[in-house]
């Protein structure tokens, strides 16, 4: 696996925090198309929503709309948006590895195996997370039936071997393995299967169901062959956010303290400065259980936003990295 690696950070400016406290709840790369920030080298990429978005006022006539002042009407919001952000670049070149997890994930070189690898090649499974399924011991010729359960509830899908080489350049839907459509996986050699990188962000339902419960089981079947392997859950800790599938409009905040009310903003960019201004608040998520939260941008925003000028959404943070466009 290769490392990660990241240009050097720059701090954002003007983070403000209230002395409000938290309200407490009782719920919930890739390819990802950012802001350009010269030079980019993106890989984010990331349902269910936990967020309440605002109607946006009158839609501006000019390309880049002056920055108004952050106005939040819920007086229980624990942090401000800043008026002023610097936009900053990341990227790495790391992907799973099913023929390496053989030695470091337990019970994956047993025959047959199955579990979900990660860049880390780690026995457990996070949101988000680049992620493959891999399997070891099966017939590359024959379809394998695959169930993930979560808390009480299963999701099949169907994993199709494919003469294909794995070309790890690709992203599948980051809901896969809670959809029910069809994962193709590619020989690796010595009995292993493995699919295409995606970036793990299961249906809300899902994301909760595996907070409440801190286990995903998997299990595989071919005839007679049948493999199961239970994955701890780990909650990100990390206060990031990035988008959930290239094209979509949504936007995964994740790493928060559960029950943080966070204002999301959106922000017009100025890329010859590396620099973005608030433009107004969109709307504000509510970290769940789980520490993720998707946020559907308003689509009055996507339009008011489109081929006139870059723009950014983000909530508060101390670096701005891959500031997503809306």
């Amino acid at each position: 696996m290769r490392p990660r690696t990241l240009l050097p950070g720059i701090v954002m400016l003007g983070w403000l925090v209230t002395g409000c406290g938290s309200d407490s709840t009782s719920g919930t790369s890739g390819g990802a198309t950012d802001v350009p920030v010269p030079p980019v080298t993106t890989s984010r990429a990331a349902d269910a929503t936990s967020v309440a978005p605002t109607v946006p006022p009158t839609v501006p006539s000019s390309a880049s709309p002056s920055a108004s002042p952050s106005v939040t009407a819920d007086p229980a919001t624990d942090v401000l948006l800043a008026q002023q952000i610097t936009l900053l670049a990341a990227g790495d070149g790391a992907v799973p590895d099913c023929a390496a997890d053989l030695g470091r994930i337990p019970g994956a070189g047993e025959v047959p195996a199955v579990w979900i690898g990660n860049i880390r090649g780690r026995d457990r499974v996070l949101t988000p997370d680049e992620v493959a399924l891999c399997l070891n011991g099966f017939a590359p010729g024959e379809p394998v039936e695959v169930t993930v359960t979560a808390g009480g509830k299963q999701y099949t899908t169907t994993a199709r071997p494919a003469s294909s080489g794995l070309t790890s350049s690709t992203l599948e839907p980051s809901d896969s393995l809670f959809a029910h459509r069809e994962l193709t996986v590619h020989e690796l050699g010595n009995g292993v299967l493995q699919s295409e990188k995606w970036w793990f962000v299961p249906p809300d339902t899902a994301r909760e169901d595996l907070a409440a419960a801190g286990e995903l089981t998997i299990r595989a079947t071919q005839g007679a062959l049948s493999a199961r392997h239970s994955h701890p859950v780990e909650l990100p800790d990390r206060p990031d956010r990035m988008r959930v599938d290239e094209g979509s409009h949504r936007i995964l905040v994740h790493g928060f303290e559960p029950g943080t009310r966070l204002p999301v903003g959106l922000y017009a960019a100025d890329a010859s400065s590396n620099s973005a201004s608030l433009v107004r608040q969109i709307g504000t998520v509510v970290m769940p259980r789980s520490r993720t939260a998707v946020f559907t941008v308003p689509a009055a925003v996507v339009e008011e936003t489109r081929g006139k000028g870059v723009y950014c959404v983000t909530v508060p943070m101390e670096a701005q990295y891959n500031c997503p466009a809306p």
